[in-house]
Formats: structure tokens, C-alpha cells, sequence
């Protein structure tokens, strides 16, 4: 439980927007309203070091936009920027890196070579606030640190008291870490530190998506053209798309023959979409209830399709396994599969994330819940066929 607080609260390692690569000196179009330069001074740091200026491309990897060679202490990176984004600084024979934002004009960065994360940077109105909200939040972060050092401790030793009290320390540390980015959101509504903050929450379940678009609608034009607030109108949509109340989106996957199945030719008066795989323990514990439910009312309407994710990363043979989870576990409706894991399309167009993740339609093919177990599952079933 305590590194989601880490998870949640921590904005160090942020995503850029990748716009275009270059090497070497000062740009021609540093005259130019959106031209930024980066001086940088290291101390302790010899001559002739490479420096690297890294954005996060699309993928979310760090790649190089620019270099230099450190000279006296000190080198500079040239060039354009539209929008801000977050910006890494590296350099050969030092280690960690040093975090900063991206934006038009003079950025200065002092940093000793033995601690680069402490770096102090000076300039623009996207720097003053990151830097302003990295201050403001030592102090969280600092219990934050203390509890994960202590609770490692306490699970070494298997000292279970001490781990059950740090548990409910980091619980209440989390909500104090939401409220205090909440409460920046609030203060700073345009600023690209709240975009990061509320992309976040969004990713992370912490905020909900009706309270995610009103934010992002209120953004001014520019800031929208971050790579951060693009990708949360895109987590916003795909959202949206598999919310309660929308018409669940078709389907083709094939199934264990080959033979493509789709959602909207099986549908039933209640249809039952269960994302699972033969690697998934809480699928495969879950799936003796979800049997009986079927067996208890298929002949009334119910339908369920299942759609594995088996396919991931390191799995030997996917469709084998599969297939004999199926087999095991007695499983009589509808499977389908990609065997792609959690880059497969249907899971990619519902949102999910995690599994087990269950939707429920009713006739008109409305999802109308997700993700009930046991007997709440049930319980809507019986509802939506009025028994």
C-alpha cells in the first residue's frame, strides 16, 4: 500500500512532448520567441564529459534531443520550444540526472556533480512553479521516504504490528498527498505542473474523468498542445468510450478454433464481457462463481464472452495455456483471444488496465456496471433480467 503513495504523489519522472532532435551549437532560429537556452554549471565535473539533453518520446523512453561537452564546468543547450515539457539532463561520469521544464527563454541550472538531483534551476514561469511545488512538497516526501525505509525493515523482520501501523500511516500520508495536489490543481488551474498532476490522478483512479475533462476543457489553447494534456484528452475519450451509460463498443477477436467472434453477434438480454487470463490468480478464483451464475441463468438471457489477455511478455506458449484454462476451469461461454496481452485491441478500447475487469450490458447493449464479483454480480444480473 505505501508505494501507491509514491505513485501518486511523486512527479519527478513526468512525460515530455517529443518534438524534433538536435545536435550541437546555437540554432539559427534563436531569435525566435520560442527559443530557450540551458546553462548548465557543474561543479567537480572535468572537461571534455558529455552532456545530454533527453526528452520522453512516445513510448515514454527517455531519448537525446541534444548534446554538449562540458568546458570549464559548464556547457549550454540550444533550441525551440512551443509548448513546455519536461527535460533530463545527463552526463557521462556523474550519476542520477537533473528535472526541468523545457521552455522558451534563458534557463539557468547550478548543480554539484555528486548530487544532480538537487540541482538549482532559475528562470522561466513553468521552472519557478515545478520548483516552488518540489519545495513546498519536501516535507511529504521526506515521510513518505522514512515510511518505505521503515516498513522494509518491519517486513524483514517479519515484525507484522509495525508493518499493519506503517500500512495505516502510508493510507493517511496518501490522502494528505491528494489533498495537497488537489489543492494546487485548484490554485494553479493552467499551470503545466497541475496537467501532470491531474494526468496522474486520472491514470492512477485517484481523480474521476467527469472532474479530469472539466479541468482540461478550462485549459487555455496553448497549454492543451502539451504532450501531457494530449495524452489525457486521449485517456479522457478512451474513458469515456467504456463508461457507464455508453453503448458498449464492438468486437471481433478469434476464438480457441480460429473463428472470429463478435460482441454484437452473441449479445444477450444481459451480456457479460470478462477480460481474464490462464495467469491471472483473482480471474481464475473468481471464474467458479461466474460458472455458476452462468448455469443458473444462460437459459433465461445471459451471455458472457471472454476475452484473455494470455500473450504477454515471457509467456512460453500463450494459446496453450489458454486453452487448458478453459478446459480447467469448465468454462462454456464465449472465448475469444488475441493472445497480445494487454497491447490487444479490445482491451485497449474498453481501458483495461488490470485484470479482472468485468462489463455488464443490458438488452440495448448500455454498459450498466463494472467490475462486480460474487454475489453483486449476480445480484445485477438478476436485476437486469427482472427476476
Amino acid at each position: 500500500m505505501y508505494t501507491n503513495v509514491k505513485k501518486v504523489f511523486l512527479i519527478a519522472c513526468v512525460a515530455g512532448m517529443f518534438l524534433f532532435t538536435s545536435c550541437g551549437g546555437k540554432q539559427e532560429e534563436d531569435n525566435r520567441d520560442n527559443s530557450y537556452a540551458v546553462e548548465t554549471t557543474i561543479d567537480g565535473m572535468p572537461d571534455g564529459m558529455r552532456a545530454f539533453l533527453k526528452v520522453r518520446n512516445e513510448q515514454g523512453q527517455p531519448v537525446s534531443r541534444d548534446t554538449a561537452i562540458v568546458q570549464n564546468g559548464k556547457f549550454t543547450f540550444y533550441g525551440t520550444s512551443d509548448v513546455p515539457e519536461m527535460g533530463f539532463i545527463y552526463i557521462n561520469g556523474a550519476q542520477g540526472n537533473i528535472n526541468f521544464i523545457i521552455e522558451k527563454g534563458d534557463i539557468k541550472v547550478q548543480a554539484e556533480r555528486n548530487s544532480l538531483s538537487k540541482a538549482k534551476i532559475t528562470g522561466g514561469k513553468h521552472n519557478q512553479e515545478y520548483t516552488d511545488f518540489v519545495t513546498n512538497s519536501q516535507d511529504l516526501s521526506a515521510k513518505i521516504k522514512s515510511i518505505n525505509q521503515r516498513y522494509a525493515v518491519a517486513s524483514k523482520s517479519k515484525d507484522s504490528a509495525s508493518v499493519a501501523t506503517l500500512k495505516q500511516q502510508a493510507k493517511d500520508l496518501e490522502t494528505q498527498g491528494t489533498n495537497f495536489q488537489k489543492d494546487y490543481i485548484k490554485e494553479h488551474p493552467d499551470s503545466f505542473i497541475s496537467i501532470q498532476l491531474v494526468n496522474r490522478m486520472l491514470r492512477y483512479k485517484v481523480m474521476p474523468v467527469t472532474e479530469v475533462k472539466a479541468f482540461y476543457d478550462k485549459l487555455p489553447e496553448d497549454m492543451k498542445q502539451t504532450k501531457v494534456a494530449r495524452e489525457m484528452n486521449q485517456k479522457i475519450m478512451e474513458m469515456k468510450r467504456a463508461a457507464i451509460g455508453s453503448i458498449a463498443p464492438d468486437f471481433k477477436a478469434p476464438n480457441p478454433q480460429g473463428e472470429l467472434v463478435s460482441l454484437y453477434d452473441i449479445r444477450g438480454k444481459v451480456t457479460i464481457i470478462d477480460f481474464w487470463a490462464a495467469w491471472c490468480g483473482p480471474c481464475r478464483r473468481e471464474n467458479p462463481n461466474v460458472v455458476s451464475i452462468y448455469n443458473k441463468y444462460h437459459a433465461d438471457g445471459l451471455e458472457i464472452i471472454g476475452v484473455s489477455l494470455d500473450g504477454r511478455q515471457g509467456q512460453g506458449n500463450a494459446k496453450q495455456d489458454w486453452i487448458k484454462a478453459i478446459e480447467q476451469d469448465g468454462l462454456p461461454w464465449h472465448q475469444v483471444s488475441n493472445l497480445a496481452g494487454f497491447k490487444d485491441g479490445t482491451a485497449r478500447t474498453y481501458n483495461v488496465r488490470s485484470i479482472p475487469a468485468t462489463f455488464i450490458l443490458n438488452e440495448k447493449g448500455e454498459i450498466v456496471a463494472k467490475n462486480l464479483r460474487g454475489a453483486q454480480l449476480e445480484a445485477k444480473v438478476k436485476e437486469l433480467l427482472g427476476k
